[in-house]
């Protein structure tokens, strides 16, 4: 049964959506989406009622993002310009008014006006909304995050600017209003009650003297400068009646009265659902602009002094020193894509990813989501920590992993389900769930990192024990009758938590395996029991996935496919994504560490769920019923590593669209992926379920990460790092990225050598040859070149020839080559 103030949401929202038409009310973008197409089927597995469902937003979220490297608190921004900190009790949103003739003009609704949102650039988390109205006026709002003072505690500033692009002479009202509800929704209530995000504003009042709103027991918005009207409004009477709010709202007194009510103070102790509004006079013609700023204290502020603090600096150097860092940082630091025009935009987004991790990291630890994953998972945080390092924001992954890593780690004597606690990986959502997957990625991302920063950092060394031998040895020891990892639920993209997945044991065999080759490197005397660990779980994970083949293939079953898990046996539906783990990111397919026949198990599970399960993107219909971004990504880079990057080329267009999704000629989304991606949003609303589907958080560090990874890999990955290593150097560069005379390059690129790689291929279109020249390079390591151009004609290395045959279209370039030629047909 709905609660009061979700059922009294739920009818202000219907209500003001259905008589917009003569009374505007800024109903946000999410709400609008539910509203048009509504059903009242819901999510009961995780909301008892369709209000609270609604009132949580389960259906349509998506937003943009600011935020302050390192800190704890993001603040997200809607479709129409709407600012939403996280952690506090309110929204601000902006419109304009016009007194002379009654018109409202809400960027929500534009009414003949359009709206346009975009990132001030790639590498700057600066969001731009621009609104103009059908009669001419524009505003332009600059909203982003900073550090201020000398504590550098977390505020965000927008700064909006009236002008008349047609130069005629418009006035009006510049108007702000402070709302409950936000891009995120009004109060996430489900029934687990662990998640839960209370918007709802039960008192208000706004400080003249101090030119700031206080939101319940918080702070609101403080303005540069004073409003010349406000109003505060509530439920003073207690009503239970949706019409109070409907009838007795700021946005109904500017409408029928041309003024706001002038009281400072209200309280709704009913449905949380108290305003306000605020206005500023403008007169604007060509070459004039008005512009209000207005900061919201974002961290923890209290008393007359943090006020001056907040205040101290004018909003212009705030404004500066903000793009002056992000600059810096993603511009001149890290790594550095060079794509050619056509495919340049692939280089924009990978600087806007960084800078998304870098928003989530607080305080070094990267955390997946802003609202309701904004806490630390050991899964999200092992690909995120390596994308970083190999991005090059390498001390955030030595934060994470060095020092919140060995917080996870459990010291006690007790159990977890059936499975040990002492050396168990984990927090509350991995013991609550059952993550087993937990110490295998804990290992793999630890190993890799101490690879990626050398011997001389002796990064692993410092961590071996207990962190990594002992858990080694819960996977050792943790394991049911036949060899395998408990059945839990380790991702819910994997299917039922009471069944066990192949996801944990692919994860916990590359954690062994990293953990028994770190032993090897500094010379541990654990290597034979590290190496008898990863053969045990190795021959039951084989044994395992050999039985599920055969009784598929007793079943009748064409098509060869690995499950989800040996308690699904020919169960052919889109849990089976897991199975692309095995390519990446643990490149168990390398050496073909399970066997030859499971490696081609692998590469036919691919191509099953190409067939079944790809229309464009992923789609995951089994557990989510929408599309899954970072799923895609993964199938894409599994695609890659197994030689096929023509379908990996194909699954990364989705991906890059899906980051800009539009609807109704608006942006959705500035350059971010959900965890989710629904069906309506992704086809502007041609597809819609007929049952009600999962949505995740936006931006998806996880997501991020992947992507990350992927552009990283295409331009070159590491292989056989323990026997024979070699680099492969733009293995996803397809033909149609590289016009004539155009280049791909990266520059001092770390690697998993330890030391960086670098590398500047350019193309000859009409002499049909490709020229690589190689910068930095890891000592001892040699090359390999797969020509996407055309087959192989002739190679020259350093002036020398190489030998090209039987090798296909790959080129095998010596170590120490400083440059290479190859000509095709």
């Amino acid at each position: 049964m709905a609660q009061t103030h979700e059922w009294m949401f739920y009818e202000v929202m219907w209500r003001s959506w259905a008589g917009r038409a003569q009374v505007p009310y800024p109903v946000p973008w999410w709400a609008q989406q539910a509203l048009r197409r509504w059903s009242d089927d819901f999510d009961a597995g995780t909301y008892d009622s369709k209000e609270a469902a609604f009132a949580s937003n389960a259906l349509y979220r998506y937003w943009g993002m600011v935020g302050v490297k390192d800190h704890r608190q993001e603040s997200l921004v809607g479709q129409a310009g709407e600012i939403e900190p996280v952690y506090d009790k309110y929204c601000l949103s902006f419109f304009l008014f016009d007194p002379a003739t009654g018109v409202l003009s809400l960027p929500q609704l534009t009414d003949g006006g359009t709206v346009e949102q975009r990132t001030e650039a790639p590498h700057l988390p600066v969001v731009l909304t621009t609104f103009r109205t059908a009669n001419g006026v524009e505003f332009v709002q600059r909203t982003f995050a900073t550090p201020v003072g000398a504590r550098q505690r977390d505020a965000v500033v927008t700064r909006v600017t009236v002008g008349s692009p047609t130069g005629q002479t418009r006035d009006g009202l510049l108007c702000a209003a402070v709302l409950p509800a936000g891009p995120s929704g009004f109060q996430r209530h489900d029934r687990n009650g662990r998640e839960i995000t209370d918007r709802r504003l039960t008192f208000l009042r706004y400080l003249p003297g101090e030119r700031r709103v206080e939101t319940n027991s918080g702070w609101g918005p403080v303005f540069d400068a004073a409003p010349e009207q406000f109003g505060v409004y509530g439920n003073p009477e207690f009503s239970t009646d949706p019409d109070v709010y409907v009838r007795h709202s700021p946005f109904r007194d500017l409408v029928m009265a041309g003024k706001l009510s002038g009281a400072a103070e209200a309280q709704d102790q009913v449905a949380g659902l108290c305003s306000a509004v605020f206005t500023w006079p403008y007169r604007v013609a060509e070459d004039e602009l008005m512009e209000v700023d207005v900061r919201l204290p974002v961290d923890l502020y209290s008393g007359s002094d943090d006020l001056a603090e907040l205040r101290a600096a004018p909003a212009d150097a705030l404004e500066a020193a903000n793009r002056e860092f992000w600059t810096d940082k993603l511009l001149h630091q890290g790594v550095q894509p060079e794509l050619p025009r056509p495919v340049a935009h692939l280089t924009d987004l990978f600087r806007q990813a960084r800078s998304e991790l870098l928003i989530l990291s607080d305080v070094g630890e990267i955390h997946p989501g802003p609202t309701v994953y904004d806490s630390f998972w050991i899964r999200d945080s092992s690909v995120e920590a390596t994308a970083c390092s190999l991005a090059g924001d390498s001390a955030l992954a030595e934060r994470q992993l060095g020092t919140h890593y060995p917080l996870k780690f459990n010291r006690g004597g007790g159990r977890i389900g059936p499975c040990a606690e002492y050396g168990f990986y984990g927090g509350p959502h991995e013991k609550d769930d059952r993550e087993w997957d937990s110490n295998g990625q804990a290992l793999w991302a630890i190993g890799r990192f101490d690879r990626t920063s050398g011997r001389s950092a002796a990064f692993g060394t410092k961590l071996y024990t207990p962190y990594v031998v002992d858990g080694a040895r819960w996977l050792r020891d943790n394991r049911d009758g036949f060899g395998l990892l408990h059945s839990g639920w380790s991702a819910e993209h994997l299917g039922e938590r009471d069944k066990p997945h192949y996801w944990d044991d692919l994860w916990g065999l590359a954690g062994l395996y990293e953990a028994a080759r770190l032993a090897e490197r500094i010379g541990a005397p654990e290597v034979p029991e590290l190496w008898h660990a990863f053969d045990d779980v190795k021959a039951a994970t084989a044994a395992s996935m050999r039985w599920v083949l055969a009784e598929q293939r007793r079943r009748g079953a064409w098509e060869t496919y690995l499950p989800t898990g040996p308690g699904d046996v020919g169960r052919l539906d889109s849990t089976m994504i897991g199975a692309a783990a095995y390519f990446h990111p643990l490149r168990l397919h390398m050496g073909s560490k399970l066997g030859d026949d499971i490696d081609r198990a692998a590469r036919f599970t691919l191509d099953t769920m190409y067939a079944h399960f790809v229309t464009g993107g992923f789609r995951h219909e089994a557990a989510w019923n929408a599309y899954g971004p970072y799923l895609t990504m993964q199938l894409a880079h599994a695609y890659l590593l197994a030689g096929n990057p023509e379908r990996a080329d194909a699954l990364l267009g989705w991906v890059v669209r899906s980051a800009f999704p539009r609807t109704q000629d608006r942006a959705v989304a500035l350059g971010a992926w959900n965890e989710q991606h629904a069906f309506p949003i992704a086809s502007d609303f041609q597809e819609v379920p007929d049952r009600h589907w999962y949505m995740g958080d936006i931006p998806h560090g996880w997501a991020a990460a992947e992507y990350l990874l992927l552009v990283r890999d295409i331009l070159f990955f590491e292989a056989d790092e323990d026997r024979d290593p070699h680099l492969y150097i733009a293995p996803g560069v397809r033909p149609h990225w590289v016009p004539d005379a155009q280049s791909v390059a990266v520059e001092d690129a770390p690697t998993l050598f330890g030391q960086p790689f670098g590398y500047r291929l350019t193309h000859d279109a009409g002499a049909r040859r490709v020229s690589v020249r190689i910068g930095a390079a890891p000592d001892g390591v040699r090359f390999v070149y797969p020509c996407r151009f055309g087959p192989v004609r002739s190679a020259v290395a350093d002036g020398r020839n190489l030998d090209v045959t039987g090798f296909g279209d790959d080129v095998h370039v010596p170590a120490g080559t400083r440059e290479f030629e190859v000509t095709y047909a």
